[in-house]
């Protein structure tokens, strides 16, 4: 039994090691970047707009392979005994979405020395804590 839900407990640890180096890293770079006067790609309403409209693109498509993903299992032949795989890869895909926006946000923040961008960084690891594996959701899709 224990080794049965050691993917999980790894899965879960894979998780909160991404999330804290997305934290970490947003950290150091507000740190980096205080007392610095802020530039611009184009100009202040057009950089904001753009980097959120990313970031809401971004979370709308890791929500919507969840969901695709989540729609197909039903229809697979044999997913039960490929549930933890499966699973485990609709995870990595859909955190690896919203870990990509965020580090890109980061990155931004830090080339630009515009405190807005972390901002986003704050709601979008809000969104990667929604998207968390969690035993409920598992059971509730291959249950």
């Amino acid at each position: 039994m224990a080794s049965s839900n050691r993917w999980f407990q790894q899965l879960q640890t894979a998780f909160y090691a991404v999330l804290m180096a997305q934290l970490l890293f947003a950290v150091v770079v507000w740190f980096l970047i205080r007392g610095r006067p802020v530039r611009y790609f184009m100009d202040a309403a057009t950089d904001i707009y753009v980097v959120a409209g990313y970031a809401v693109c971004m979370v709308g498509g890791a929500w919507f392979i969840d969901q695709f993903r989540a729609r197909t299992v039903a229809k697979q032949k044999g997913i039960r005994e490929r549930a933890a795989s499966s699973y485990r890869a609709t995870v990595y895909i859909r955190l690896a979405i919203i870990t990509s926006a965020t580090f890109l946000l980061t990155m931004i923040a830090l080339l630009t020395y515009n405190f807005e961008p972390l901002g986003l960084v704050v709601l979008m690891l809000g969104a990667f804590w929604w998207f968390r594996p969690t035993v409920v959701q598992f059971a509730a899709r291959y249950g």
